[in-house]
């Protein structure tokens, strides 16, 4: 079986409402939207901020 091994991504805030963030990620990988319960900061979210976060590719079982 394979490995995974997540990797760190890079994207900046492109919308921000109440329940959720949405992510342009960087090199033109898409767009990633997540709750913001996933979202660890003390800062003001705020569009254009850069984020970072780890991602795996997902595998089916």
């Amino acid at each position: 079986m394979m490995e995974l091994n997540p990797i760190l991504m890079k994207g900046k805030i492109v919308e921000v409402n109440d329940t959720a963030i949405k992510v342009d990620v960087q090199g033109r990988l898409g767009v990633i939207c997540v709750p913001l319960r996933w979202v660890f900061t003390e800062k003001r979210l705020e569009l254009g901020q850069q984020v970072e976060f780890y991602f795996s590719y997902m595998r089916t079982i």
